[in-house]
């Protein structure tokens, strides 16, 4: 049964109804299932369940505990997960080293991990769950071209600053207040498509042109929001910069100036001490002093 199955597709059904899935394991090329499981390892490796340490078929151990050894999903290049009560992203990912399409939406993930098993994976779906934080997730999503994080939690955008294959991410509905966090991916040289709509920053004044101007030279291949860029936009991009640059040159000999002053300022005066005794006055030549006895003065005879 299922053993020449290349699609399948399991909406509301026990996961017991997927064990029979495993069979299938080397033909399967798109797996859907939503709206049952509570954790990948459920789907990927309902087996695994049984033995308290394993490992993926082909996979060189280090002479650990290790009791079984689980065949990967061979063929599998597409999997939706959406939908489901998954709180994490487990091990069991290493079961599915050829996946491109990877759909997580609509769980209950706090933190991306284990990500970086997937060297095939290029679009990646992370939309309405928990996460509030991208740091480090450079090291996990390294070939990603392809990233919805819309509604989360997110206030910075800093972790994305070295996804250099990144063409398109959407991060509409989060928390993002700082047109400074725009920054950080505004070097990333692939990227084409920024989505950013019910963002508190999304309601400031030129909000679009602001945003346009943090990707310097490549504003103009940057579609923001669905909306591609206008020649209008385009010259008021280019005052922006030219503002900027002016503000750049000010604050920099502001900054020299400074210095200078500092390297050019005269040593500062001796401090007398609360008590101390002042500066004595230069010696003078003595004059005779007369003397005295009890009698009055004695001069000289």
């Amino acid at each position: 049964m299922f053993k020449s199955l290349h699609h399948v597709e399991r909406d509301h059904r026990d996961t017991q109804h997927i064990r029979g899935l495993v069979t299938s394991k080397p033909t399967l090329a798109t797996m859907s299932v939503r709206f049952s499981a509570t954790s990948m390892k459920e789907v990927l490796a309902p087996e695994a369940s049984e033995f308290d340490e394993w490992e993926p078929e082909g996979t060189a151990t280090l002479g650990g505990p290790v009791t079984a050894i689980i065949p990967t999903w061979q063929a599998l290049t597409t999997l939706d997960l959406s939908h489901n009560s998954i709180c994490e992203i487990d091990e069991s990912v290493k079961l599915i080293p050829k996946i491109e399409y990877l759909d997580l939406s609509h769980n209950g993930l706090r933190v991306v991990d284990n990500l970086q098993h997937l060297y095939n994976l290029v679009h990646l779906d992370l939309s309405y769950n928990k996460l509030s934080s991208l740091e480090g997730v450079h090291t996990k999503l390294g070939n990603v071209k392809t990233l919805n994080l819309a509604g989360n939690f997110l206030e910075s955008l800093s972790g994305l600053h070295k996804l250099y294959s990144l063409v398109n991410v959407d991060l509409r509905d989060n928390r993002i207040e700082q047109l400074d966090e725009v920054k950080s991916i505004g070097s990333l040289p692939c990227l084409e498509r920024l989505t950013l709509l019910n963002n508190p920053l999304s309601i400031i004044p030129d909000y679009r042109t602001k945003v346009l101007s943090q990707f310097g030279e490549r504003a103009s291949e940057i579609c923001l929001d669905d909306v591609a860029t206008t020649e209008k936009e385009l010259d008021t991009v280019e005052v922006l910069k030219a503002i900027q640059k002016a503000k750049d040159v000010k604050s920099k000999l502001s900054n020299t100036e400074k210095k200078a002053g500092e390297d050019f300022r005269l040593p500062p005066a001796p401090c007398i001490r609360p008590g101390g005794s002042p500066p004595a006055a230069p010696a003078s030549a003595s004059l005779p002093q007369p003397i005295l006895s009890n009698q009055g003065i004695l001069g000289d005879e």
